[in-house]
Parts: structure tokens; sequence; C-alpha cells
């Protein structure tokens, strides 16, 4: 694969795009679905990421929890991440994790907790690649599996195993740099070996603890017809890690054989179609810039931009539902712009769910990621600039220590919880009276 050039993220955010297009019901509050906020938890120590400390939630981790509660969620997809659990190698240190659970329960908030959200620890210095990440990792999932049985009972094993590999690997904007199908084939097999083996340890240590894994729902659509077969391929690539976790992956199969051709090792192949794993609920992570259009350029590159004319969330949905038949969540979305622009936004998700649901996909969950601004993600995280990037329900303002509501959290507590919004004190009261146990800075 050439390199490419990166999507314009820029416009893809102010973009009317499906948030524009009208549909009956696109406000309805759908039924029965598990209402979450997320938190951008990134800590990724060999790229110098810590998204909680850029953003104040260190200091401030009670009140932002308090404020979502206040929102109207009932759950949060959070995680204080494998890198600062584990200090040392098979050192775990679960202090600040009991301190934020106590808290969500104190709250009334069921946590589905994220285990590696793009980093592992710094002692991993080959990262995915270093020959003891795929026993670490299970260790890892085993030992808080084991502490945390029936009190954290949704579990997200690995945020995006997909975007985790792409970035790094095939697009290879991250390090370790790989490029092409064979650098992503070579990053995905440790990545799947870790998971497959600490999903198999998991239904010893806590087979109750329901599996759900999120990643990226990219859609590639070609411009012309040159680029047809690389915008199927780079599509088919989504489904990578799903497809060999639940034993899809078989010889004959799309996946099976174009990893094969790639260079994927035949044993971890074998191994995923021999023993598939359980993964209870899949998350779709979907924004206004998930779906790409593919083009060349003149210099023979391919050009990524944001799709003229997306498919939509139901259509994506309804495409997982017909390849796993398995239940659902919008596991992200949001969208920046103007106040405006983020109602319409999670207006037209609901009725893209309706639509889904329609269709027959069990969706049961919706997460507006993040629940405050995150830092930096205008550049994919490959530049330091500090840049705010204005996706939360509360903007980082007059600073990043600062919460500050939108109209995009009025309309979520609307459709989350059927009444008017509450007023700004409503999540301070929540915060107040917190006990004063050791904070997870």
């Amino acid at each position: 694969m050439t390199e490419e050039r990166a999507p314009d993220l820029a416009a893809a955010d102010t973009r009317d795009g499906p948030s524009a297009r009208p549909g009956d019901g696109a406000s309805a509050r759908p039924r029965g679905l598990l209402w979450l906020v997320g938190i951008e938890n990134a800590l990724i120590p060999d790229m110098d990421v810590d998204e909680l400390t850029w953003t104040g939630h260190r200091e401030r981790w009670r009140e932002d929890l308090a404020l979502a509660a206040a929102v109207g969620a009932t759950a949060v997809r959070y995680g204080l991440t494998w890198p600062e659990v584990e200090t040392a190698p098979g050192q775990y240190d679960f202090t600040r994790v009991d301190a934020v659970l106590d808290e969500m329960q104190r709250l009334g908030l069921e946590p589905v907790w994220d285990l590696v959200h793009f980093g592992v620890p710094a002692y991993l210095a080959g990262g995915y690649l270093d020959p003891a990440f795929p026993e670490a990792y299970a260790a890892y999932l085993e030992a808080f599996a084991r502490r945390y049985r029936g009190v954290v009972t949704k579990l997200t094993p690995w945020n995006e195993p997909y975007i985790s590999v792409y970035f790094r690997a095939g697009f290879g904007i991250w390090p370790p740099h790989l490029e092409g199908r064979d650098g992503f084939a070579r990053l995905l097999a440790p990545v799947v070996t870790a998971l497959h083996e600490g999903l198999r340890r998991l239904e010893d240590a806590a087979p109750d603890t329901q599996v759900w894994l999120n990643d990226g729902a990219d859609t590639f659509h070609p411009r012309r017809p040159e680029v047809a077969e690389e915008a199927g391929f780079r599509t088919l690539q989504r489904y990578a890690a799903f497809d060999l976790l639940l034993g899809k992956a078989v010889p004959g199969q799309e996946t099976h054989e174009w990893l094969l051709r790639a260079g994927f090792p035949r044993e971890v192949l074998a191994r995923c179609a021999a023993e598939p794993v359980r993964v209870d609920v899949i998350g779709l992570d979907y924004y206004p810039e998930t779906e790409h259009d593919l083009d060349v350029g003149e210099d023979g590159r391919p050009v990524v931009t944001t799709a003229r004319r997306p498919l939509g969330l139901a259509a994506t949905t309804l495409a997982y539902h017909r390849r796993y038949g398995l239940p659902l969540f919008v596991a992200e979305s949001s969208a920046a712009g103007s106040d405006e622009v983020r109602r319409r936004w999670i207006e037209w998700n609901m009725g893209e769910i309706a639509a889904a649901r329609s269709g027959g996909a069990d969706v049961v969950g919706y997460t507006w990621w993040p629940l405050f601004d995150h830092v930096d993600w205008d550049s994919l995280l490959t530049r330091r600039a500090g840049f705010v990037c204005p996706a939360g329900l509360y903007h980082l303002r007059p600073t990043v220590s600062d919460r500050q509501e939108t109209d995009a959290a009025r309309a979520y507590r609307e459709l989350a919880t059927g009444e008017v919004a509450a007023g700004p004190g409503t999540a301070r009261e929540l915060a107040a009276g917190a006990p004063s146990e050791e904070e997870p800075a």
C-alpha cells in the first residue's frame, strides 16, 4: 500500500453530512437503550500521550463522574488503563481503580471498563511486537477479571484493536510506522494472540463478565473504478479482529485468505478458527468522518477524504448485524461544530438506531464520546499542540480544568431521561459529600 494523505478532519468536524438528513422520528427516544458517555483515557507511554492529565481529569475525576450522572448517563465507558495499573512486570496497583469504581457505584453509574486504550506498559519496550507482550496482557486481564468479578460486569478488553493496529501499521502514523498489508498483518498477530489468550482466561476467572468489544466501523467508498478493489479491502480490514476472535476466519473465508497472503502466522489463524472466544456485544465507533472517499492524487498516492455520500449509521450497523448476528452498541459517536450541528447529530443518531432496529439489529446502547473535550485528536495524536477538540458534551472552557455545558449535553439529557435538562449545579451537588479516599491521580 502506498503512502496516503491524512483525511481532512477539520473539514469533517464541521460538515452537515448525515446530521442534516431529515428522517421521520429522528429525535424520538429509542426504548431500552443503555445510555453511556465515554471519558477519553488514551495513555500511550511510547508517544508521551496522557489524555487524563491533559484534560485535567486526574484532579477533578469525581466532578467529571458527577457530570456523567447529571447528564443522564446510566453507564460510563472508562478506564485507568494498563500502563498505570501494572507498575512493574507482574505487579498491579489497583488502588485508583478501586476508588473510581466505588465512586461510580455511589453515583449509580455502571462501568463499561476499558482495559487497554492503545498504550502498553513502558517496560514492554517493543510495544505490541515485544515477545513478552501477549502473556503480559493475558495475565493482566486475568488479574483484573478475578479482582472485579461481580463489580465490573461489562468489560472492554481492548479499545479498537483494528484502529490500534492500523494507526501503527498500514496507515502507519504511529510507531513503529509499519506500512502496507504485510505490516498490518505483522502487528495484528500479537494483538489478536494476546486478546485470544486473555479472553480464554476470562472464562475461568470471571465467566459471567460480559465482553463488550468495540472498534472503528470505517467504510471506504471508491471515487473511481480504479480504486474499487482497494476501497473494498480497506473496509474489510475493520472486521479482522472480530473475524479472528469469533472463529470466522477459516480457510476460504475472505479475512483468512488476505491475512494468509499478507504473512499472518498460520498457527494463529488455526488456533483462532479452532478455539473461538466469546464476544457478547460488538461496539461500533461511528463519527462524521468514519466513512471515507478513496481516490488517487496526481502523484499516484491514495487520497482519503470524508465521504460525500455516506451510507449512514443504520446501514453500517446492519452490515455488522448480518455478519455476526450479535447485539451491538454505538461505542463512540460525536460531532464537533456548532451547537445546532451537534444537536442534529445526536438526533440523527437516534433515527439511525431506530432504522437499524427495524432492520433486525439488536442495538442495546448508545455512547457519546467524549463526555468532555479531548486534546490533540485533530492530528490523531501526531502533534503536541494542546489543541482542544470541541467534541464533548462539555467543553474545556475557559481552561482545560473547566467544564462548560453545551446544547448537545442538554439534548443528550433530554433523550436519555425524557426530562427537561437540569440546572448546571446538579453535578456539583452530586459530587458534594463524596468520601475522601485517595484520588486516582
